[in-house]
């Protein structure tokens, strides 16, 4: 394949060259400051690493919890900690907090206004 003949640098208007590429730069080596978010898809694929990880260097989770059991066994307190905190912990539920907007009536009064007003006590003296 040969370059045509016809195709110029420019074509003759003032400060129309071709622009020069954007050269690829490597990674840099150092920790970055400006790192980025961490999304639920990098959250699970953390997950997914970790569980990986286990089945590679132990076969499979169980042997990885029987591993940590075995710690625990030798007198580590974490990993008992760790190990009765998997078996007997509760699961964290994520509590969901409904903001609820002031009911106005506009219709009379409401039902907690009756309640209030049957407990007020008219203490005005009565003239005889």
């Amino acid at each position: 394949m040969s370059n045509s003949k016809e195709i110029k640098p420019t074509d003759g208007r003032k400060g129309n060259s071709r622009k020069k590429s954007i050269p690829v730069l490597p990674v840099p080596e150092k920790e970055r400051s400006n790192k980025p978010a961490m999304n639920q898809a990098k959250k699970s694929r953390k997950k997914q690493y970790a569980k990986k990880a286990i089945k590679n260097v132990f076969g499979s989770e169980v042997n990885a919890f029987e591993s940590l059991a075995k710690k625990a066994e030798e007198g580590s307190y974490n990993h008992m900690k760790l190990l009765m905190d998997f078996a007997y912990g509760d699961d964290k539920e994520e509590v969901t907090n409904k903001v609820q907007a002031p009911i106005i009536n506009f219709f009379g009064d409401s039902i907690e206004g009756k309640k209030l007003k049957d407990k007020i006590i008219d203490v005005t003296p009565k003239d005889e």
